[in-house]
């Protein structure tokens, strides 16, 4: 458990080094700080990403909570390829949910040691939902940057969000139309799912001449699933 707290707190104190550099730059520009940000992004995912295998795959009476939280934040936590790399204060907003992902799930492991009940369970449907958490993650730094600089522009991490939670709940379908003879089973994690393929699909469908209502649907959107991959699965499902 040790492990995984330095990993953990060491990327929360690199993300934050990486929010601090933005702001800087915004201040007063300084050749080169752009491309720190983008190393010390990566090496928060790294971190991240190293935490999250620990939490899981190691023996560790973990919250079953901490473990989907860092992984979400490590896959929120590297820059976009693509992403803005003017000197604008709207840049950090894009690491906040990273951060914020990554400082809960460091507190769920410090005020929750012990309380769970051995290690976290790691089934694929919470895989599989987890991982459209994280990139639901990135598409919401994207929405509050964009809203924040009032850039119209669409970013993968959105359309690969509302691509896999598409195939998901498709898949979800198909297997309870075959074990249940039902297109829909009706389980808590189940109708949860289907409420934020249904939020994003909102988002996804907004006018592109409204980017701040479209960038305002997808951050709600993409609370609704950051709050539904850490608990999920709810019941039975």
């Amino acid at each position: 458990m040790l492990t995984i707290l330095i990993l953990t707190g060491l990327a929360c104190g690199t993300l934050l080094a990486a929010v601090g550099f933005i702001l800087w730059n915004c201040l007063r520009l300084v050749p080169g700080l752009s491309h720190a940000v983008q190393v010390l992004g990566w090496l928060a995912g790294t971190l991240l990403l190293l935490g999250a295998l620990l939490a899981w795959l190691g023996h560790h009476n973990l919250s079953p909570y901490a473990p989907p939280l860092i992984l979400m934040a490590a896959l929120a936590a590297p820059p976009q390829a693509h992403h803005r790399r003017d000197a604008h204060w709207g840049n950090a907003l894009f690491i906040l949910p990273a951060l914020a992902l990554a400082v809960v799930g460091l507190f769920w492991i410090t005020d929750h040691a012990g309380s769970g009940v051995g290690n976290p369970t790691i089934t694929l449907a919470k895989l599989a939902v987890v991982i459209c958490g994280g990139f639901g993650a990135r598409a919401l730094g994207g929405a509050l940057g964009d809203m924040a600089a009032s850039i119209p522009h669409v970013e993968w991490p959105s359309a690969a969000t509302y691509t896999l939670l598409t195939l998901w709940v498709g898949s979800v379908t198909l297997v309870s139309l075959w074990q249940r003879g039902s297109v829909w089973g009706g389980t808590a994690g189940e109708s949860a799912l289907a409420a934020v393929w249904l939020a994003w699909s909102a988002a996804w469908v907004s006018p592109h001449y409204a980017p701040r209502l479209r960038a305002a649907l997808t951050a709600v959107a993409a609370l609704c699933l950051i709050v539904l991959a850490t608990g999920y699965p709810m019941s039975d499902v």
